[in-house]
């Protein structure tokens, strides 16, 4: 008899966040933990497991007592070193500390973890699945409770700019317009567009880089906002309805008119 330990990867929440921009992430979801019992792998496959369910048994509260167990350990220095290598313990303690309103010890071990190579050379998609949610704690707390820690931010900043390559993928993206929103609320306008032209071609699938891009355009010269809002509602329809409900862009009546004539004429 042997035991199997399933981890699913934590994509779901990449799709309910795509297509659209949330400030917050509610609540951190790593994986469905599925403990299976088999009496002989070796002579069933996947489509045994689906047709004849009843040698496989599920059980989730004991595996997952487990991890939250050992996730209580993460901060001691030697266990914890150890303990860092497994992503779903990571993920366990990082949930428990957010549910306690722990943040400074959440984003001690955030920047221990990013700091580290651990992930940064081998599982990079984990990498800037984490770099995501320690943004998206930020923002919660900047909109929720409106505190704000500017070292914090720059020191993200700091390890998002020299975070594992390639920059592809929605995380990378989310990651790069956070940075480029806190530059943006200091004044830096060309800073927050290098950050945001990031975020365009680390996910080409996602409008909100492109509309952000046009809208900070409407603060400075040399920025062609009608182009990058075209290029977002031609993404996501949604975009032009967000431009018309947008005080800042209501006060530009001739730009939401040529970005209308664009993509009405292409449709």
């Amino acid at each position: 008899m042997k035991l199997f330990l399933l981890l699913r990867k934590p994509f779901l929440i990449k799709r309910l966040f795509k297509g659209r921009h949330w400030h917050t992430i509610v609540s951190l979801i790593d994986a469905d933990i599925v403990y299976m019992v088999e009496e002989d792998f070796g002579y069933r496959n996947y489509k045994d497991l689906i047709h004849n369910p009843g040698k496989t048994v599920y059980s989730f509260s004991k595996i997952v007592k487990l991890i939250e167990y050992l996730a209580m350990g993460i901060q001691i220095p030697v266990i914890g070193r150890i303990l860092r290598y497994s992503f779903t313990i990571i993920c366990c303690a990082l949930s428990r500390l957010r549910r306690q309103r722990n943040y400074s010890e959440l984003y001690t071990l955030l920047l221990n973890v990013l700091i580290a190579t651990d992930f940064r050379k081998k599982q990079i998609y984990r990498w800037w699945y984490l770099m995501r949610f320690a943004i998206a704690v930020a923002q919660e707390r900047q909109i929720n409770w409106l505190v704000r820690d500017v070292v914090l931010e720059d020191n993200l900043i700091l390890l998002g700019s020299l975070g594992p390559k390639p920059l592809k993928g929605y995380d990378v993206a989310y990651s790069f317009v956070g940075y480029s929103l806190w530059l943006f609320e200091r004044g830096d306008i060309w800073g927050a567009i290098n950050m945001v032209k990031i975020a365009e071609l680390a996910d080409e699938t996602w409008g909100y880089p492109e509309y952000l891009h046009g809208w900070y355009g409407l603060f400075t010269t040399g920025v062609d906002s009608v182009e990058h809002f075209a290029r977002a509602v031609h993404i996501d329809w949604s975009f032009l309805q967000r431009m018309k409900q947008d005080k800042t862009c209501r006060e530009h009546p001739e730009v939401l008119h040529e970005v209308q004539r664009r993509t009405l004429v292409s449709k």
